[in-house]
Parts: C-alpha cells; sequence; structure tokens
C-alpha cells in the first residue's frame, strides 16, 4: 500500500491547520469556497477511470451475465443436478461482477426504477411474492415495481432455495418456475447489454469531457454514486443483518447479501475492492490509473486526507481479512463483523464530508448517516 503514498509531502503547520478546519464541515456543506488547484484536468481523470475502470467492469459483468443466460437455458432445457451446478457457478461469477459496478448507477446505469444496484442488487428477497408471481400466469416483470422480487437475488433463491436439498430444488422446478427464472436472467441481460451499448455509443465522450463540479455534472455522479455504494456496503452488507442499526432490537443473519448461496463474506471482499480500485486508482487487474487520490493531492489539504486515509484502508483490508470463514449468516453476531462495521463507519467522514468539502462537490443523497 505504501506505494500509493510516493506523492504524499509533508505540509506545513499553516496548511495543515487550514486542512482540519476544512475537515470539520459536515457532509452536506457543498465546500463551494474550498480552493481547488486549477491545474489539475478533471477530464483526465474521469476518462482514466471510465476507459480503464468504469466500461471494463460493465463488460465483465456483460460477458458473465451472458454465461449466466446461457446456463440458465441449458437449465431449462435439461433440468439435472450437474446443470444446476453450472448455473450456480455462472450466477456466483456474474453477481461478483455486478460488486464492480455497483457503484456507477448513474448516466446509462440509472434505471426507470431507480440505480441499476438499487434495481438488480437488492436482498433480502421478499420470498412469498416471488412465490406468487411464479404461480400467476398474467406477471408481467416489466411492470412491477417491486425490487425484491427481481435481480441477482431473487435468481439466488430460485438457484439455491431456502434449505431445500439439491434433488427437492430441481423436483420443484416446474414449467412456471423456469420461465420466472428465465425472466429473471432475461431482465438482468437486456439491463446490462443496454449498459454497456450507450457507454460505448456516446456516454463514455460525454463523461469524460465534462470538467464540471456542479449537481449533476459527470464528477459530481460518480462521487455520489461511490459514497452512497460504499455506505451499503456498511449499511446493509453488515451492520443492518449484525443488529448494529439504530433502533434495532437484535441480529438478523438472514438480512445479509447472498444468503442463500452462503457467499457474503466473499461479495464484501470484492465490494471493498471496487471501492479502493475508484479511490486509488486501480484498474480491476491492478493497473495504475488515475484516481480519486491523484485529485485530491491537487487541491489543498487534499494530500493530509489522503495521508490519513490509507491507513484506515489498510486497517479495514485487515478487518475484512479477519471475517469468520464459511456462512456469515450464522457468524453475524462475532466481533470481527462489529470491528469491521466500526471501522467503515469511520472512514466515511473521510470518504463524505471531508472529500465533499475539499474537492468542493456537494453530497446530493442523503443517508441519514449524520457524517
Amino acid at each position: 500500500m505504501t506505494k500509493y503514498l510516493r506523492n504524499v509531502s509533508k505540509w506545513g503547520i499553516v496548511i495543515a491547520i487550514m486542512a482540519m478546519l476544512q475537515l470539520s464541515s459536515c457532509g452536506d456543506d457543498d465546500g463551494s469556497e474550498t480552493p481547488v488547484t486549477q491545474e489539475f484536468d478533471r477530464t483526465e481523470l474521469l476518462s482514466s477511470l471510465a476507459n480503464n475502470l468504469i466500461l471494463p467492469n460493465f463488460e465483465s459483468l456483460q460477458t458473465s451475465v451472458t454465461s449466466l443466460s446461457s446456463a440458465a437455458e441449458g437449465f431449462s432445457q435439461n433440468t439435472n443436478e450437474d446443470n444446476l451446478m453450472a448455473l450456480r457457478s455462472a450466477w456466483i461469477q456474474a453477481v461478483t461482477d455486478h460488486q464492480h459496478c455497483s457503484a456507477f448507477g448513474f448516466g446509462p446505469a440509472s434505471l426507470p426504477l431507480g440505480a441499476y444496484a438499487a434495481v438488480l442488487g437488492v436482498f433480502p428477497v421478499d420470498e412469498n411474492q416471488v412465490e406468487a408471481n411464479v404461480l400467476d400466469p398474467n406477471f408481467n416483470l416489466s411492470a412491477s415495481f417491486d425490487r425484491d422480487v427481481r435481480g441477482f437475488y431473487a435468481v439466488e433463491y430460485m438457484i439455491y432455495g431456502n434449505g431445500q436439498s439439491a434433488n427437492d430444488l430441481i423436483g420443484a422446478f416446474d414449467q412456471q418456475r423456469l420461465d420466472y427464472l428465465l425472466l429473471l436472467i432475461t431482465e438482468l441481460k437486456t439491463t446490462v447489454d443496454s449498459i454497456v451499448a450507450e457507454w460505448n455509443a456516446s456516454y463514455l465522450t460525454e463523461f469524460s469531457n465534462d470538467n464540471s463540479t456542479s449537481a449533476g455534472s459527470a464528477i459530481s455522479l460518480l462521487y455520489n454514486e461511490w459514497v452512497k455504494d460504499y455506505e451499503n456496503l456498511k449499511n446493509f452488507k453488515l451492520e443492518l443483518p449484525a443488529g448494529l442499526t439504530a433502533g434495532q432490537g437484535s441480529a438478523d443473519g438472514t438480512l445479509v447479501e447472498a444468503f442463500y448461496s452462503g457467499i457474503s463474506r466473499d461479495l464484501i471482499i470484492e465490494h471493498f475492492e471496487s471501492t479502493k480500485d475508484v479511490y486509488l486508482g486501480l484498474s480491476r487487474s491492478g493497473q495504475d490509473i488515475m484516481g480519486f487520490n491523484d485529485y485530491l493531492n491537487s487541491v489543498v489539504g487534499g494530500e493530509e486526507l489522503v495521508t490519513t486515509t490509507i491507513p484506515v484502508i489498510e486497517d479495514i483490508d485487515d478487518a475484512i481479512s479477519s471475517l469468520p470463514q464459511g456462512r456469515l449468516s450464522d457468524q453475524i453476531e462475532a466481533q470481527e463483523v462489529i470491528t469491521l462495521r466500526d471501522l467503515l463507519q469511520a472512514n466515511t467522514a473521510n470518504f463524505k464530508s471531508s472529500m465533499s468539502s475539499i474537492l468542493g462537490i456537494s453530497i446530493t443523497f442523503n443517508s441519514g448517516d449524520g457524517d
């Protein structure tokens, strides 16, 4: 991690005091009076992230969702255990790739029902409503406003079940059930195909050439979706199932992401890797590109914030590595879960209020975190 500090220098006491004053501002402050070095080229940052991270990640997701669709077709034609295992394997790859796209729910990924991940990445699934939809010959998914009956985790519920054996699960797949499964996966494929096509058609140029920082600008959309995605990791993948949200009476392991497959821990790892890629400027394969840290290093107080943030990122990595092996739903009250949540919470100020103030980018969503 120390290689990311190569551009970090020591600041004098005067600048340090100025930075501390800036960091104390609220996350909803637009930071409009913060001086930003004009030499920094935001279009270069946006182009680097779009060409080397955002679009390649969506293209990887497109490939895995296409494979998922093919596996589902094979399963529908020959509903046996081998094809079920192949379908599950394809789903795991697709949902893993989804973790690396969930922060980019703007532009082509802003869907009629909301940001991409808020529509197709919702958990927990409403099992009762899914079952009702399966039995309803007139059900129309495209006309439904329900988010918890569609997307990656509704597919997961159908192909893993809730406690059934593989044989029992396969035996339940009559034509109506197969039709609903294919309907869900078709929506995933159509949506991802459309997102990639729009990025390649014109949005890549439009996004990369937008040098503004105003609300609705490319950098504002990216920053806000990235912060919101980070908070979703903390709030919904850890805090809520662990019973740590204000007003909760107890933990509930069924609320974890990927409850049916039991790969919650793996997806947390992938999610935070995606978060780091945007901040540190890394492609998914580890290639150095431009990231938010480069932007911060060009503004007053930014280098000090990077210096403060890097060790916290390392601590979060260590805490994720320390999460219990196996099904997270069975160990959701473990101290390691609480420790990780607390570290993510503490870092919210770095990613949210401090960055917003220093970069002069308004927070345009209400998370209720009070940061």
